[in-house]
């Protein structure tokens, strides 16, 4: 499951390198405020932590424990923590949603879209659990916020970090709980 995740970030690189993408299109650049990009981080952040301990307090968060060995561990790790955030949004927040805008669509609109192309992307989609149900609304929010991050700070590393730290969150549930 890490490596489709490592394709679509060579993909992307190689294109860029031929440049068949532009990397200002898909905002790789340093935020334009720092300040603004630790805001959306750090906000994200405390979102994250608060929905997981009300889920949690109220008995509904469904976590697997990791069972996993080692070897593997740290490969899954890493594609979960690091690769898949930075594959999807260079995918949903760099290229869909530029796409999106430059179809003259509003940036409200594009945000939206690009946040429901990136459940459809996640397997919970597809389980009819009341756990998925909940990861569904979660990815679509979380893909909301991410797209805004990404508009209101004109970089997309600022959705990779918001990405990376709830990623790092959902695996942390998975050895502490």
């Amino acid at each position: 499951r890490t490596l489709p995740f490592l394709v679509v970030i060579c993909v992307i690189v190689i294109s860029i390198k031929r440049k068949k993408i532009k990397a200002v299109e898909v905002d790789i650049r340093r935020p334009f405020s720092w300040k603004f990009y630790f805001y959306w981080v750090i906000g994200f952040l405390a979102y994250a932590l608060l929905i997981e301990f009300a889920l949690y307090s109220f008995h509904i968060l469904e976590v697997s424990q990791w069972d996993h060995p080692f070897s593997s561990s740290i490969i899954l790790v890493f594609g979960a923590v690091i690769l898949a955030p930075v594959a999807e949004e260079l995918l949903f927040r760099g290229l869909i949603l530029n796409v999106l805008i430059k179809k003259k669509i509003s940036i409200h609109w594009s945000i939206i879209i690009q946040a429901f192309f990136f459940v459809l992307l996640h397997n919970f989609t597809y389980e009819n659990t009341v756990s998925s149900n909940i990861g569904i609304v979660q990815s679509f929010i979380d893909g909301i916020l991410y797209g805004y991050a990404r508009m209101y700070t004109k970089s997309i590393y600022t959705p990779i970090s918001m990405h990376i730290s709830g990623n790092a969150i959902a695996i942390l549930e998975r050895f502490i709980l």
